[in-house]
This record gives C-alpha cells, structure tokens and sequence, in this order.
C-alpha cells in the first residue's frame, strides 16, 4: 500500500489495523498542505470516512458517526484519555495506563517502552518501529507482557494472511500472478 505524503508513516500501521477490522479507527496529524477534497479521494478509494479539524488532525473509520464522535471527544476540555482510547479500540488496560502517564508525556514513554525487550510472543507487540510504519500495534503497551496487546497484534498477523491468501486467489482465479503479472496463456 502506497503512503500518501501528507500521512505519517506510523499511520499505515493505523490503516492496516482498521482495514483488517482489528480496530474501528485511527487518529492522526496531517502533515503539509492536502485539501479535504484530496483526504476524502483518498479515503473513498479505502472504503473510509474522515473528519478533519482546524488543528490538523483527522479521524478515519468504516462508520460515518465513528469519525465525528472522535473528533467530538478528542476537543472537549479537561482529561479524555481513556475514553478516547477505547472509541479508538486500544484495551483498556493500555488507555488506563496512558492517561496515568499523561498525554503530553506519551512520546517520552513511548521512547522509554521501545527499549524494553519483550521475551517470546510479546516480541510481536514491540512498538521500537511504530514510527517508521513497521509495527502489529499503534498503541504503547501498558507492559511488556500485556496480554490485550498481544491478542491484537496477532489479530492483525492472522488477518492480514487471510487477506493475502484471499487475495492471491483472486488474482490467481482472474489469470494473474501475485505480482500483477498476466498468467500466460497454454499453447
């Protein structure tokens, strides 16, 4: 999947988790200058919805009211760390833990849990690469074992081989190769 220049890459680790319906959105800062006509192509093409607010963040999801309510809790005053967390479809757990870090401390945090190293499955729920767009999850872990984090990235691992499988037969079924080459034709 092509990124467009004004996501971040880490948003693509965002994008794969609600194309696969492993969470119902994604929030993120527009980088550059993009009209909300160009946002919209791009996300009609995925199948999504957007919302964009006078600060340069925007919500995308499958579900029309998903993307305004976010924005709604997102702007209102005072701590909504948790909730906006779950509506995003981080666990618990993980919401619990960042609102107790604090939302302006969350990078410090996330810097200081990449270099944790996580033992056998949990490797899966590394965040070290998140910023460049190579991670199952998008969320800071609220430990080096969180099970709900595991669960997720092994969601987007399982999902993500299905769709590929899926789509290897279609193109296979249409005459074409994995790679978009035409099957030649018997003799």
């Amino acid at each position: 999947m092509v990124r467009p220049k004004w996501l971040k890459p880490s948003s693509m680790v965002d994008l794969c988790q609600v194309t696969l319906n492993v969470r119902p959105a994604f929030r993120t800062e527009v980088q550059g200058e993009v009209s909300d006509a160009e946002i919209g192509r791009w996300a009609r093409l995925r199948g999504l919805y957007f919302c964009r607010d006078r600060d340069n963040f925007v919500v995308f999801s499958k579900r029309s009211v998903l993307v305004r309510r976010l924005l709604a809790i997102d702007q209102t005053a005072g701590e909504h760390t948790v909730l906006l967390g779950q509506w995003l479809g981080y666990p618990r757990c993980c919401a619990r833990t960042a609102r107790r870090i604090g939302e302006k401390h969350l990078d410090a945090w996330s810097i200081q849990i990449s270099g944790r190293r996580h033992v056998g499955n949990f490797s899966l729920t590394s965040v070290s690469q998140y910023a460049a767009g190579r991670a199952l999850i998008s969320h800071i872990p609220c430990s080096a074992h969180c099970p709900a984090s595991l669960r997720m990235a092994t969601q987007v691992l399982a999902r993500s081989h299905r769709f590929q499988q899926r789509t290897a037969n279609v193109l296979s079924s249409r005459g074409f190769h994995e790679d978009g080459r035409r099957c030649s034709l018997p003799q």
